[in-house]
């Protein structure tokens, strides 16, 4: 294994070593490299202003999603190129986003402004048009506090309009995906002392060296995404001196549409989720777009999101509604000397033990998540409540599954909720008096009186636990309405 990270940047070559990899990539560019376009200001991947593009190698070219670099250590970036606002000019020429937002006036003070041309090269190099809302969508993860969205919006349109060489085809140089691409097949391993104090960061290349390593460490950070990990070490509320980087794994990338159910890997973020969705599970894409920014979504993954546990994490009561199972693996040892890699299936509703606490045992890595999707019959709810719509933490969170009768009795029920208790949680009490009755609004009306009864929020800056319990009786009465039942005398 190499004992340094590898990435290119605008298109250069740097090597990191030591504890100069213990570094979120906006400290390399702005500190190490001068390139001080990229800024910074929240720190938690909130506000946009560090957004920079990221590529990886696909077969001869590089694919660049948009993410915060703010959040994005280095241990992440592995084999990776990344382009800042500086590399995005073309000889003379500016790219149409820069241009763009000049000549429609998209910048008064100017903070803000590189992230803003970042998130628009990241929109052209998706493909996103002139539509206007998939473009407030795309922008959705950069704040202006002094312009104004109209004047940037406009530059949005324009830029659709200009023609320019792809990001990917500019950054394809036939040498650099090579050794990106190398540098994906030898992993990496760095270790150094400060004081009394070994820091060591493993970014294995195979699956099996991920879980070998993660059971000689057990207590080790895993990376995937890093979205909240890396917010906690930016703020100095973590500092892990043992990191496994899942930034190579590419067995656990992708999703697999079944007929019946999807197979998320690990590595599969909730971009790659939002793109299947509209086909595959069309009642949850509202929800992931919901889901925090599109630099989030660019590195976040569900199987983060189930590992977290966080009795807010919005993806959760989906999972636990749809009776979602989560496949772990671990080393084995055999009769002989060797072990070998092993996997166990286990159901979402037995992965929560208590606040932040899972089944994960200590030598086990996450690997799959098996998402069913509605059968025929069955019909699908799914309510995020928050204090604003885009980029905000779910005061409640509400998931709801019916299967019904022809005659519209109730069969089957699942109902789950997120911030209304200690864990993610499905209440059973209400699902079994649901089954067996009709589906009406007087029905829902009782089991939302029921629900309300049950939970036990907190209260915290997102609402009271009394607000919280009134949402869970609210959002089961209102379930009627979303799914279209006519309204009773």
């Amino acid at each position: 294994m190499r004992d340094h990270v590898l990435l290119y940047v605008n298109g250069r070559r740097h090597e990191v070593r030591g504890s100069a990899v213990y570094q979120p990539l906006t400290d390399l560019l702005r500190d190490g490299l001068g390139l001080c376009g990229t800024k910074v200001v929240c720190a938690e991947g909130d506000c946009g202003a560090c957004t920079v593009l990221v590529g990886r190698p696909a077969g001869d070219r590089m694919v660049y999603t948009g993410v915060d670099g703010c959040i994005q250590y280095l241990w992440q970036l592995d084999g990776r190129s990344v382009v800042t606002v500086e590399g995005l000019q073309e000889g003379a020429a500016l790219h149409p986003a820069q241009r763009a937002m000049v000549d429609h006036h998209g910048s008064q003070c100017g903070y803000c402004t590189p992230g803003f041309v970042m998130a628009l090269a990241m929109l052209r190099e998706e493909g996103v048009g002139a539509d206007r809302d998939a473009l407030r969508l795309g922008l959705s993860g950069n704040l202006c506090r002094c312009t104004g969205y109209v004047s940037i919006v406009e530059a949005a349109l324009a830029q659709a309009e200009a023609d320019a060489r792809p990001i990917a085809e500019r950054y394809a140089d036939p040498a650099m995906l090579a050794a990106l691409a190398d540098a994906a097949l030898t992993g990496a391993s760095i270790v150094w002392q400060d004081g009394e104090r070994y820091t060591t960061v493993a970014i294995p290349a195979t699956l099996e060296q991920a879980v070998q390593w993660r059971a000689a460490h057990p207590g080790c950070a895993v990376i995937a995404g890093g979205t909240d990990l890396s917010v906690q070490m930016n703020k100095g509320r973590a500092a892990p001196d043992q990191v496994l980087s899942l930034a190579h794994v590419d067995v656990l990338r992708g999703i697999e549409v079944n007929a019946d159910h999807l197979r998320l890997g690990a590595l599969a973020t909730w971009r790659d989720l939002e793109r299947i969705l509209p086909a595959a599970f069309p009642e949850a894409h509202e929800l992931v777009t919901l889901f925090a920014s599109p630099q989030i979504r660019n590195a976040g993954t569900l199987a983060g999101n189930l590992v977290n546990a966080s009795p807010i994490g919005d993806g959760l009561p989906l999972l636990l509604a749809m009776d979602a199972e989560v496949e772990l693996a671990s080393m084995t040892a055999t009769s002989g000397s060797t072990a070998v890699l092993t996997t166990r299936r286990l159901p979402v509703a037995q992965f929560f033990l208590g606040y932040r606490q899972t089944a994960l045992a200590p030598d086990e890595l996450v690997t799959t998540i098996l998402l069913p999707t509605p059968a025929p019959g069955e019909r699908v709810w799914l309510r995020k409540v928050s204090r604003r719509l885009d980029m905000d933490i779910s005061t409640v969170m509400g998931a709801f599954r019916l299967r019904t009768a022809p005659d519209g009795t109730i069969l089957d029920a699942r109902v789950a909720f997120g911030g209304v208790a200690a864990t993610p949680l499905r209440l059973l009490p209400v699902e079994q008096q649901l089954v067996g009755r009709p589906l009406s609004h007087a029905t829902l009306a009782q089991a939302g009186l029921a629900a309300e009864a049950l939970v036990q929020p907190i209260s915290d800056v997102r609402g009271s636990a009394g607000y919280r319990s009134r949402l869970v009786r609210n959002l089961i009465s209102q379930l009627g309405h979303a799914l279209g039942l006519a309204a009773e005398a």
